[in-house]
């Protein structure tokens, strides 16, 4: 966790540290012209070598250290510059890398190694690392902070849901891309979780206690009490020489955790010490879940099940959240544009109305000139227009078909006369 530093105190760890760096770097030189490397005196120590491709190692005269941004039981953070570009530096303590034991550097060497083969846009990118004076890994600068500083600063309210579901697939999607190749990181949390400048997206960082899926090899309580599976976490003493034997489920597990914090802007089981409340995870106690979201309840239950083997792959999960995040933006945009379709409705009913009265007078005009046009056929219409043309011709129609008639009487009475006048 994270620890918090006056300005004053801040400016005197980081001159301390650049002094010592910068000493090391002078005892550095002086040894390299005496014909006597770092790596030398080390390899002397405690015979580690370190076996890291040379490509992935950055020049120390091109490294500037800045203040300090974070600090653990593992490293300190630094802001920093390599090449006149921003970069984030994380110094591994202790702070020579001759004072570091084989297992520190192993450590360091491990992380180093999984951290440059990966490449995704939710994870911290790698650019280069140190390993002497100082065993150093430099990465991208997150400026947005973690996630944990950030709920920090907007307590007791919490972020919208839409974006805490925003958050919560970045990290998903991250997660599943590490375990489709074999890593599990072991330490999900909010403080290593960094946001980007814009606070738009999430980045998973630290990989300190990030470990190749491979059981066998897994020790116990390996990351951070108050997110760790109970799996990991040992009510009675392990004997000498015993390792848990667990698998990536570790991870979503914790990231069940993560999402709990994330949406409640809640430290889980905070009235607990970080031990017991891993305790109570292992007695398979759960944070509240009143208030929670009921659409996202069954998913966070499912991810922290006490079952590893019932809990979803990160695949599942993210196929989850993008269903959920689908739904809620439908929801949202109805609810948005409701009145503006309503308003929408109503000029479309104004707008019909207009053109049916038009119509009708139109028809009416027409059917005036009827009786003109003997040979027309009507038909029938059970629609507006229809009636109106009907109503028209109620009083033509009878009318036609009366005179019709007359016209054959007069011409058959005036045939029969000139019949009469011939036949004289």
């Amino acid at each position: 966790m994270a620890k918090e530093y006056s300005s004053q105190q801040l400016s005197f760890s980081v001159s301390n540290t650049m002094l010592l760096f910068h000493l090391s770097l002078t005892c550095s030189s002086q040894n390299d012209e005496n014909g006597i490397s770092v790596d030398d005196v080390s390899d002397f120590d405690d015979g580690f070598v370190f076996d890291i491709d040379p490509c992935l190692l950055v020049n120390c005269d091109k490294l500037d250290i800045g203040e300090m941004i974070g600090e653990g039981s593992y490293s300190i953070v630094y802001k920093g510059w390599y090449e006149s570009r921003p970069v984030a530096i994380k110094m591994i303590l202790p702070q020579r890398t001759k004072d570091a034991t084989p297992e520190c550097k192993a450590k360091f060497q491990r992380e180093v190694k999984l951290l440059s083969g990966i490449d995704h846009r939710n994870v911290v990118k790698f650019i280069g690392a140190t390993v002497k004076p100082s065993m150093m890994i430099i990465t991208e600068l997150l400026e947005g902070g973690s996630l944990q500083k950030n709920l920090k600063s907007i307590y007791p309210t919490a972020f919208s849901l839409e974006q805490c579901l925003n958050y919560a697939l970045d990290i998903s999607q991250a997660m599943e891309y590490l375990h489709a190749n074999g890593i599990i990181h072991r330490d999900l949390k909010p403080g290593n979780l960094l946001l980007t400048e814009d606070k738009i997206n999430v980045k998973v960082a630290d990989f300190g206690t990030a470990r190749e899926d491979i059981c066998d090899e897994m020790t116990c309580e390996a990351g951070t009490y108050r997110y760790m599976a109970p799996e990991l976490f040992s009510k009675d003493p392990l004997p000498k020489g015993a390792k848990k034997s667990y698998d990536r489920k570790a991870d979503v597990y914790s990231f069940a955790i993560v999402m709990w914090s994330l949406i409640k802007n809640q430290t889980p089981f905070k009235e607990r010490k970080d031990f017991m409340a891993a305790y109570a995870m292992a007695n398979n106690m759960r944070p509240s879940v009143d208030g929670f979201p009921k659409d996202i309840l069954p998913l966070l239950q499912s991810c922290w099940d006490d079952d590893p083997k019932l809990r979803p792959e990160f695949t599942e999960i993210v196929e989850t959240l993008k269903r959920i995040l689908q739904n809620l933006y439908s929801t949202k945009n109805i609810s948005e544009h409701g009145d503006i379709k309503e308003v929408d409705s109503k000029i479309h009913e104004e707008e019909s109305a207009k053109t049916l009265s038009t119509t009708s007078l139109e028809s009416s005009k027409k059917n005036e000139n009827i009786p003109k046009l003997e040979n027309e056929t009507i038909k029938p219409n059970d629609g507006t227009h229809g009636k109106s043309q009907s109503q028209s011709h109620n009083g033509i129609l009878p009318a036609l078909v009366q005179r019709k008639p007359k016209k054959k009487n007069k011409i058959n009475r005036l045939f029969s006369c000139f019949r009469c006048c011939f036949a004289s």
